[in-house]
């Protein structure tokens, strides 16, 4: 009798567990939802994104912006051919050690028009033995920086559904910005969406 009363117990307390669990995600879910709906009720147009890019201008300007800003040494092209690379000003104070390089490159739909950005993060003197240059230190410095670039509101956390961990998603107006879950130990992966483009592909 003892033992039927103890696992019945313990079957109700992970049931409970469950349930706890189960609300928690839906809370955080609504949240996303309602910053989202919030945000987009009103009407504010957030298109800009680094150095006078903007949502909705076409691939041929993406790639003429960056030719220009490659000629004046400001950016250059990094080992993956997909993206351009940026090395992230640092203070007189900081360790050359902790410089940052940003990997990024636009996001077009069908008709060449951008709707968003890819971009990456990681620290340059990067090493598997070096602890504090991994991509968990990293990810609040890059959230940080976001936060200082596209002022407004904060980040907030949202369970991933396809992978373990959280995502960070930042929503003002119609710009979103995703921190994904880390996927090695180097590099902190960022994506701006314009919401306008996006909302429908998600339902």
């Amino acid at each position: 009798m003892r033992k039927q009363v103890f696992i019945l117990l313990e079957s109700s307390i992970k049931l409970l567990m469950v349930l706890l669990f189960l609300m928690q995600m839906s809370c955080e879910k609504s949240e996303y939802a309602k910053l989202v709906k919030r945000e987009m009720d009103k009407n504010i147009a957030n298109d800009s994104l680094i150095f006078g890019m903007k949502f909705g201008q076409t691939r041929k300007l993406f790639f003429d912006q960056c030719w220009k800003l490659n000629n004046k040494k400001i950016i250059n092209q990094s080992s993956s051919n997909k993206f351009v690379a940026y090395k992230l000003p640092m203070a007189k104070e900081d360790s050359t050690k902790n410089a940052i390089t940003m990997l990024f490159y636009g996001i077009f739909n069908k008709q060449k028009i951008m709707t968003g950005m890819d971009m990456k993060f990681h620290y340059i003197g990067w090493s598997l033995w070096n602890k504090s240059l991994q991509s968990d230190k990293l990810l609040p410095v890059v959230k940080d920086s976001l936060k200082s670039w596209f002022p407004g509101n904060d980040f907030i956390t949202v369970p991933a559904k396809k992978t373990k961990g959280e995502i960070y998603i930042k929503v003002d107006g119609n710009r979103r910005i995703v921190i994904e879950p880390l996927k090695d130990s180097r590099e902190v992966d960022v994506r701006i969406d314009d919401l306008k483009y996006v909302l429908d592909k998600e339902k």
